[in-house]
């Protein structure tokens, strides 16, 4: 594809979702529901791949506990889930510093702003569960301007201005994946929160835990930077409620007891936050994000 093709096509991609997101935002909130649900359920009729993906995750995950029925009905909702995030994200305009509280309920703001009382920031291991977007307007209305978060930028420039200007709005900033570790530092070092979205699968980078029962690479990052800047280690999700609004949970932080064995201490930090995790996806399994290939990178076994 050349240059010019690549970018016609770019803008087309772009002015689809803006004016989806246009009519998303002129509709009630109500039938843009609808509208999020029946694109869930269209994206798990129509894309084989990824339903095969999650209805095997879901078999690794809870095997003879669920019937096949079950794992289903898990599996559609859970598709059903990412479409009402989808439309929910593009309807962000509407949600400012002070309307957003009308639509969330956050228990435990007062861990994140203890773990900020240290002077050394606090890292936020986050998860794709509920409306994990929602998370960035939530941070940055907390704690306006002190509020990070890492993302990979889109190879489509105009659809990632505007999506990342969505995740903006309320003062949260986005570091670009290429100047992770410097500016992670950095707004350590000014005392402001950094969010990592760590629960999906790592790759050969990642450090091996069991994760609902079955190894799996995850991301080492939030881990090695509380071990090697003392912040504190903070979990925290977004739940969808029946009625779909949305309660947001911030732990309490736990703050770094380094040992002499430094790659023990990311295993057993990153295996901590990952018991979190489990935890509510066995609460509540159509939230998390099954479609993901979570257990891809397996170690690598000795012949």
């Amino acid at each position: 594809m050349s240059n010019e093709q690549r970018t016609w096509k770019d803008r087309c991609i772009y002015r689809i979702v803006a004016t989806f997101g246009w009519g998303c935002r002129c509709l009630p909130k109500g039938w843009a529901m609808q509208i999020g649900r029946g694109m869930g359920m269209l994206y798990y009729t129509l894309v084989k791949k990824r339903r095969e993906i999650a209805l095997n995750n879901l078999q690794i995950a809870f095997g003879d506990d669920l019937t096949a029925k079950q794992r289903t009905e898990i599996c559609k909702a859970s598709f059903v889930n990412v479409g009402k995030t989808c439309v929910e994200f593009l309807r962000f305009p509407k949600l400012n510093a002070e309307n957003i509280w009308d639509h969330v309920t956050v228990e435990g703001q007062e861990n994140l702003y203890t773990a900020l009382e240290g002077e050394k920031g606090a890292i936020v291991f986050l998860a794709h569960f509920g409306n994990w977007e929602l998370l960035s307007l939530v941070y940055g209305a907390l704690i306006p301007n002190r509020a990070k978060a890492i993302a990979f930028p889109l190879k489509n420039e105009l659809l990632n201005t505007y999506l990342w200007r969505h995740r903006e709005q309320l003062s949260l900033k986005l570091i670009p994946r290429k100047r992770a570790v410097r500016e992670t530092l950095r707004a350590l070092k000014n005392n402001q929160a950094i969010g990592f979205f760590a629960d999906q699968n790592a790759g050969s980078e990642g450090v091996f835990v069991n994760f609902l029962g079955k190894p799996a690479s995850a991301v080492r990052g939030p881990a090695v930077l509380t071990l090697r800047t003392g912040a504190p280690l903070i979990f925290s999700l977004s739940i969808r409620q029946p009625d779909d609004r949305h309660y947001i949970y911030i732990s309490p932080a736990i703050y770094p007891e380094p040992t002499d064995d430094f790659e023990s201490d990311v295993e057993r930090y990153t295996t901590q936050m990952l018991k979190q995790l489990e935890t509510y996806i066995h609460k509540y399994p159509e939230q998390w994000l099954w479609l993901h290939n979570r257990w891809k990178t397996q170690p690598p076994t000795d012949r």
